[in-house]
């Protein structure tokens, strides 16, 4: 799960199958209609993980495609672990249990994270591995150079598993979901100064989650986990 500048917000490029849309307030309007009819359906919420990555769908990382009357959404994600290794401290695993976003007036709002495993949008076209690298970038505050082998391991698990969805005759979703694993040091994390102590930050995680990572042009979203021997 993460935001992303959008571009060409009312673009569409026609084809003779349909034409696709890059306007950020029907990508919007869709991921919501999602979300609300898959609650219906089912008789209870999708997880608060997969429902905020659908409302931080962009014309980067999703395509709209509209074919007459009927609209079809699809994007592509990946869900990984983040596990660490430090000499005199061991192995542990980082486990989101939070989501968080802040409303300038009222504060923080949050939420469970759901499954413990972190999700993330891909940009269209990018291969998991360099997403992955991005979201340490972007998220932890890790340059380049400390992403090397030597570092930091990236691995993708060939389990790409598609899910499909035809939450009312006009809309249809597909997601391309794949699985991976980033090895890295805790060490390494503290000193980029991407963590934040949740307490900080003014987060009530109930006991559960202390650190925390904030994302985000405006810093409105925050990620609360633990962190658990492996």
């Amino acid at each position: 799960m993460h935001p992303h500048d959008t571009e060409d917000e009312h673009q569409q490029h026609g084809t003779p199958e349909g034409r696709v849309v890059r306007d950020q307030r029907l990508i919007t309007q869709c991921a919501l209609e999602v979300i609300q009819d898959i609650q219906r359906q089912r008789g209870r919420a999708m997880q608060p993980r997969d429902r905020m990555a659908l409302k931080l769908l962009t014309p980067r990382n999703a395509a709209l495609m509209v074919k007459g009357a009927r609209r079809h959404l699809g994007c592509r994600q990946v869900s990984f672990d983040i596990l660490t290794d430090d000499p005199g401290l061991g192995a542990y695993r980082l486990v989101p249990v939070g989501l968080h976003v802040r409303n300038p007036e009222t504060g923080w709002w949050s939420d469970d994270y759901g499954i413990g495993r972190f999700l993330w949008n891909l940009y269209l076209g990018e291969p998991p591995e360099d997403g992955m690298q991005r979201i340490l970038e972007r998220l932890f505050g890790l340059p380049a150079k400390e992403l090397g082998p030597a570092c930091t391991q990236l691995a993708v698990r060939r389990q790409e598993h598609d899910i499909q969805a035809v939450v009312r005759p006009d809309l249809a979703l597909y997601i391309r979901r794949h699985k991976g694993s980033i090895e890295t040091s805790l060490r390494r994390l503290h000193r980029a100064q991407g963590l934040h102590r949740a307490a900080d930050l003014g987060l009530d995680t109930g006991g559960q989650g202390r650190m925390a990572l904030v994302f985000g042009k405006s810093r409105r979203y925050a990620i609360t986990f633990s962190v658990e021997r492996a």
